[in-house]
C-alpha cells in the first residue's frame, strides 16, 4: 500500500500544462429547499461556484441543512488539470471540512488527491473515474491521528433537452490501522433537474453512506429550488 500511495504522489505531482489563452467560463449556483432524514424534516441551502477552462477545473462548493436540533454543514474545494498530451486524463485535489451534530462528529477534515480519466466526454455530458490516496481526521480542532484510504469512484453528467442526471459513486477504502473500527464506506449520489425558465430549476435528490464494517446505511433525500447564472 505504501508503494501505491507514493506512485500516486509522484504521477499527481508531474506537471499538467493549463493552457493561459484558453477563456475561462464561470458559473454560480444556488438552492434551497426541504430535506428528509430518518423520519426528520428539515430545509436546506446550497451555494457552488465554478471556473472551468478547456483543461482545468476549479469548483467551490458549501452545504448546509438544519433538522430539529441537528445541523450539518459541508465546505468543499476540488480542483483538476489535463494532462495536455494525453487529452483525457487529469489529476485532482480534494479538500473539504464536514461538521454534522447528528452524527457527534465536530468537525472532519478530509483530502484526497489522485489521478482521474475521461471514459466519455462530449457536448452533454461526461462519464469519468478517478483512483487516489485519501485520509481525514475526525476531530480536526482536537485530535492529529489520520485514517488514510484508498480511493476510487465513477461520475456521470448527462443533460437531455430540459433535464439532467447526475451520479457519483464513490469508494474508500480504509488501509491505516490507527483507529479500531473500520471505516472503509460507500458514497452515493443520484440527483435529477429539471430547468425551468429564467435560469430556474426543480432539482430532486437521492445521497447514501453506507459503512461496511457495521453495515450502517444512512439515507437522505431532498428536494431544492435551484438558480444558475
Amino acid at each position: 500500500m505504501m508503494r501505491f500511495s507514493a506512485l500516486i504522489l509522484l504521477l499527481t505531482l508531474l506537471p499538467a500544462e493549463e493552457k493561459t489563452e484558453d477563456i475561462a467560463t464561470w458559473s454560480q449556483y444556488a438552492r434551497g429547499g426541504l430535506t428528509y432524514d430518518q423520519n426528520v424534516n428539515g430545509g436546506h441551502i446550497y451555494f457552488r461556484i465554478k471556473r472551468v477552462t478547456s483543461n482545468t477545473f476549479r469548483d467551490l462548493r458549501m452545504f448546509s441543512y438544519d433538522l430539529d436540533d441537528d445541523s450539518y454543514i459541508y465546505l468543499r474545494y476540488k480542483s483538476s488539470v489535463k494532462y495536455s498530451h494525453f487529452g483525457r486524463l487529469y489529476n485532482f485535489t480534494t479538500v473539504s471540512y464536514q461538521r454534522n451534530t447528528r452524527a457527534e462528529l465536530n468537525l472532519r477534515y478530509h483530502f484526497n488527491q489522485g489521478l482521474g480519466y475521461f471514459i466519455s466526454d462530449h457536448k452533454n455530458g461526461h462519464i469519468n473515474t478517478e483512483l487516489g490516496q485519501a485520509y481525514d481526521m475526525s476531530d480536526y480542532l482536537n485530535d492529529t491521528r489520520k485514517t488514510s484510504y484508498i480511493k476510487s469512484g465513477v461520475f456521470w453528467d448527462q443533460s437531455i433537452q430540459d433535464a439532467s442526471i447526475k451520479l457519483e459513486a464513490e469508494w474508500f477504502k480504509q488501509i491505516s490501522e490507527i483507529v479500531e473500527t473500520d471505516l472503509s464506506r460507500f458514497q452515493f449520489l443520484l440527483e435529477v433537474s429539471y430547468h425551468i425558465k429564467n435560469h430556474m430549476a426543480l432539482i430532486i435528490g437521492f445521497e447514501q453512506d453506507y459503512y461496511t464494517e457495521n453495515k450502517e446505511n444512512t439515507q437522505s433525500y431532498y428536494i431544492s429550488f435551484g438558480w444558475k447564472r
